[in-house]
């Protein structure tokens, strides 16, 4: 059966099996393609789709004039020539040279040869000029299979790495017969060797997690092939950074660069672990490459990252504030990168910090109880005592830099506890059980509102934030409250952050976010016309103490002693301080410095340690990762589901769940695929479903691993070009569990225990009954059939209906059927059942067998009034069609009078089936997407077209549109790919 290979890529996420930097360019393999981007600019400059015929690219050599390109993987290789065209940057060539063995490397021996080494440790040479001609083959005379290999030329001879299964690395060259050396120590298979013939240095990592650095000795001139037969090599480093096996290695002018299955990137030097750092969202790196200046990771998240090699060492400049007597206990940064500090005594003190002096402020107070406020522009400080003493300076913004008293005055408030900046011009200070919001009122100041704030056992305010007549504030116990006029609170959410309350408040548009020191962001949304507000939705940050944001979407906090700044949409950890954490008094700015004719974006940070200021200053320019491709998934796509939106034909979305615990809303545009939001759960997402409410609103319900039930709505909106996307978390709900964990009124001593971690939803379907209600029917492993409620309007509210058991084994599949005003609910089993359900009855009316095995697929199409077709495909690599005739529009009349069945279409599991108008289009582990139909006597298949996918491990297949002409489909599993499938050949 011929794999037809000419069909259209729109894009492809998958492994990034190999990367190289080259230049201004960086060349990635992207499955069996190959992307090259220009390093500077991180665009598209072109792509050559499936140069390899069903293999992934493992390798990407170049000539050492850059001129041709020599890609292999799997059993293949082909060579790429510069072209002359704008659009390509390589000329595609029309078909790659098939090996008979696997190939580890690959290099150049002059313009017109390359050599090969195959997995079982044969070297092969190759005449590239015109038609590949194979000139010769050197056999290894260690008969051993090989995981890894590296050819490096020499000038009279090729030096082969050979890295075996046996932990060991055989030394050889091919003009002479008998290994050189061989190189022991490793406990675990050889995963990479590189070799740096200028630093006489080879690295080699493996299964034990290692990375030993060999050198080699009494080597006078290593490019001549003598040489190496008496060279001496020790092993001078073994080193241990990595806590999972190390897959990649590379050696730069400075440092030797690891990469591993832990997700982490090791910088060495000297045998000395300088750096590591954690990239991919925890997902393998697979590849990496490296030049004087920067570092470029492919990794198992689907993403390409641009690291600069500056963050190693010169990431930062440090500096130790002398002040005059006295211990510092209070530190922020003003609008002019000055700082502001108030000693223990309670005097201030305004230090310049380009002048290097300091300014003395006296200050009166009747506490010692003393706190220090700055407003958001960084201006206005204000400073207050627990009697009511309340002193604001504001810092001049031209010219000399110094600041002034303009308030100095005694409110007439009982023991002040708290004091917070709502903006730059409302003060919002807590006195226990009220909270009043004051402002400046020529020199002194004015009480504007004033409010209640809730019992709770620590009464007193930790964040605060005022738009337009909305006043929102954080208590000490994690409560957040909303207040317009009234004394009273419009709307409070209950220990929302912990027992430690918020750390700050912010407003975007028409919503409200927090952070807390429960590691989370919260979102509120706010509608001005009822004055409704909701927690809409919550973020996890990977660390417990949340302070606030900082610019281009960084956030910063603690994690234990340690401060951090990291990127929300990846949660990478951009800084690391050893400060020794939040406790202490501290401060941030971000800000643009002038760097050699070039604004750079810079970040300040001052801290209080053993007494001392200690300030350190980083460039982010020298340690900001770029994306080439941003990342997405870092483990398989379990489900997924595209919709185009009606308002915007231009963008596809895409809500897919995998095996990382997280549901992830993306948007596809002009060869753009990135994730929009990203939605924890407790276990692996196994299903999804999606139910279209109107045009900009969209319910999806997901279901998964510990038996979770989450409901969300997704809002979309068009502001100019852009699509804002918003998600409403609804119902987060377990089956299996304590009712404390589901959620439920009840207290701790009243909750009854059900608890059993292995039951895992495995699909589910919604169907609409009403106006606003939704029947969720779940196919769980236990074999049970459960059935939930969801009203859903403005607000949500969920139940459970109740169970039942049919299958005596794991349901896999639920569909359902509308057919007239009828109903039909379909399940599949492992023992290849499909059951037809009355959901009013919850009971079964037809039960037939169509595969021998479990069921992974099943699609559906009403063909008449009293015709319905069912194709099914499942672990026996078989797909069965069948036709049910249904009499008198009564579907539980319903009887198979046709069959089909056919084994020959894939060769592994079947895992998606789709059925378009009279065309049946499936999908397999095997890589494999297969288009038929049934021919017009209805008696047979018949074969149109199959063509290859670079997804492995497919999961399943989703349409996307279709026309007569041609079919676009999203194959999803270790990454997703759509394609269009043209059914009529030109």
């Amino acid at each position: 059966m011929a794999v037809d290979l000419s069909h259209n890529i729109r894009f492809t996420r998958t492994d990034v099996t190999a990367v190289k930097l080259h230049k201004e360019y960086v060349l990635a393999g992207i499955g069996s393609s190959l992307y090259i981007y220009k390093k500077d600019t991180l665009k598209v400059v072109s792509i050559h789709d499936k140069i390899l015929e069903g293999q992934k690219i493992y390798g990407i050599e170049i000539f050492e004039d850059g001129s041709t390109l020599l890609i292999f993987g799997g059993k293949q290789y082909i060579v790429l020539k510069r072209s002359n065209q704008e659009s390509q940057l390589f000329d595609f060539s029309p078909g790659s040279t098939v090996c008979d063995d696997w190939l580890h490397s690959g290099t150049w021996l002059s313009s017109t040869k390359v050599a090969l080494l195959t997995a079982h440790n044969v070297v092969q040479i190759w005449d590239v000029s015109k038609t590949p001609l194979l000139i010769s083959q050197t056999i290894g005379k260690d008969n051993s299979i090989l995981y890894s290999g590296l050819l490096v030329p020499l000038a009279d001879d090729v030096l082969v790495f050979s890295g075996t299964v046996f932990s060991q690395i055989i030394i050889s060259r091919c003009k002479k017969e008998k290994p050189l050396h061989h190189l022991d120590g490793h406990k675990g298979v050889i995963f990479s060797i590189s070799c740096c013939l200028k630093k006489r240095i080879i690295v080699t990592t493996s299964d034990d997690r290692s990375v030993r650095i060999w050198s080699v000795g009494g080597i006078e001139n290593c490019t001549i092939a003598q040489y190496w037969d008496c060279a001496s090599i020790t092993c001078v480093h073994e080193l241990y950074g990595h806590s999972a096996r190390v897959m990649r290695s590379c050696i730069t002018d400075q440092y030797i660069v690891s990469v591993g299955e832990d997700s982490c990137i090791c910088f060495w030097g000297d045998g000395i672990l300088l750096k590591r750092v954690n990239h991919h969202q925890n997902a393998p790196i697979w590849s990496v490459s490296a030049d004087g200046d920067h570092l470029v990771t492919g990794g198992g998240d689907y993403g390409i990252i641009l690291h600069p090699l500056s963050t190693v060492t010169s990431f930062s400049d440090s500096e130790i504030l002398k002040i005059s007597e006295g211990t510092p206990k209070k530190i922020v940064f003003t609008a002019r990168r000055n700082v502001v500090i108030l000693k223990e005594c309670g005097d201030l003190i305004y230090y310049n910090m380009i002048e290097k002096n300091e300014t003395l402020c006296e200050l009166k107070h009747e506490s010692t109880y003393i706190m220090l406020s700055i407003s958001l522009c960084k201006q206005i400080i204000a400073i207050a005592d627990m009697c009511g003493n309340l002193n604001v300076f504001i810092e001049n913004c031209k010219g000399p830099a110094y600041i002034s008293k303009i308030i100095s005055t005694k409110l007439s408030i009982d023991k002040i506890l708290s004091m917070d900046w709502a903006g730059n011009r409302q003060l919002i200070i807590c006195s226990g059980s009220e909270i009043y919001v004051i402002a400046a009122k020529s020199n002194d100041v004015e009480i504007i509102s004033k409010h209640c704030l809730p019992y709770c056992k620590e009464r007193w305010l930790t964040a605060a934030m005022i738009v337009d007549n909305l006043l929102v504030v954080g208590d000490r116990c994690g409560n957040i409250h909303f207040y317009m006029k009234e004394f009273n609170p419009i709307k409070t959410f209950n220990k929302v952050h912990g027992r430690y309350g918020p750390t700050s408040i912010k407003m975007e548009s028409d919503e409200v976010i927090t952070t807390g020191r429960d590691g989370t962001i919260k979102y509120f949304s706010i509608s001005n016309n009822e004055n409704r507000i909701k927690l809409i939705s919550s973020q996890d940050v990977g660390f417990p103490w949340v302070e606030k944001y900082l610019n281009n979407g960084l956030i910063c906090g603690f994690q234990e002693r340690t401060f951090v700044i990291t990127n929300k949409r990846n949660n990478t950890k951009i800084i690391e301080v050893p400060c020794g954490g939040g406790h202490r008094s501290w401060d941030i700015v971000s800000y643009f410095d002038k760097i050699n004719d070039k604004y750079e974006d810079m970040i300040k940070l001052i801290y209080l340690k053993h007494s001392e200021l200690n300030i350190i200053t980083f460039q982010l320019s020298k340690i900001v990762t770029r994306d080439i491709i941003k990342g997405t998934h870092s483990k398989e796509i379990n489900c997924l589901k595209s919709h185009i939106l009606k308002f915007d034909g231009t963008r596809i979305l895409f809500i897919s769940g995998g095996e990382d615990t997280t549901l992830r809303i993306s948007t596809f545009i002009e060869d753009n695929y990135q994730d929009e939001a990203i939605l924890k759960q407790l276990s692996s997402v196994k299903t999804l479903k999606t139910y279209i409410i109107n045009d900009n609103k969209l319910l999806i319900v997901s279901g998964g691993g510990r038996a979770q039930i989450c409901i969300k709505s997704v809002n979309f909106s068009k502001n100019n070009n852009e699509i804002n996307i918003k998600v409403e978390e609804l119902v987060d709900y377990l089956v299996k569990g304590t009712d404390k964990e589901r959620k439920g009124d009840k207290t701790w001593r009243n909750c009854s225990i059900d608890f059993d971690p292995e039951t895992r939803i495995m699909d589910l379907e919604i169907i609409q009954t009403d106006k606003d209600t939704y029947n969720i029917y779940t196919g769980c492993s236990d074999a049970y059939i459960r059935s939930f409620q969801l009203q859903y309007n403005e607000e949500a509210s969920f139940r459970y209906l109740g169970q039942v058991k049919y299958h005596k084994t794991c349901i896999l599949k639920t569909h359902s059927i509308k057919y007239f005003d009828q109903i039909i609910l379909i399940t599949c089993s492992t023992r290849g059942e499909i059951s037809f359900w009355d959901v009013n009855e919850m009971k079964t009316f037809l039960v037939i067998t169509s595969n021998k095995s479990g069921i992974n697929c099943i699609a559906t199409r009403i063909i008449s009034e009293d015709s319905i077709i069912i194709a099914t495909g499942g672990d026996d690599n078989t797909i069965h069609i069948k036709l049910l005739n249904i009499q008198d529009k009564d579907f539980k009349t319903a009887k198979v009078t046709q069959s089909w069945t056919t084994d020959k279409f894939h060769c592994s599991q079947i895992t998606g089936i789709l059925i378009i108008d009279d065309i049946f289009v499936s999908t397999s582990i095997d890589q494999r997407i297969t288009v038929f139909k049934l021919k017009e006597d209805n008696k047979e298949i018949e074969f149109i077209k199959q063509i290859m996918t670079d997804i492995s491990d497919v999961q399943g297949i989703d349409l996307i549109k279709y026309s007569k002409n041609n079919i676009t489909v999203c194959v999803f599993g270790k990454g997703v790919e759509v394609i269009t499938i043209e059914l009529k050949d030109e």
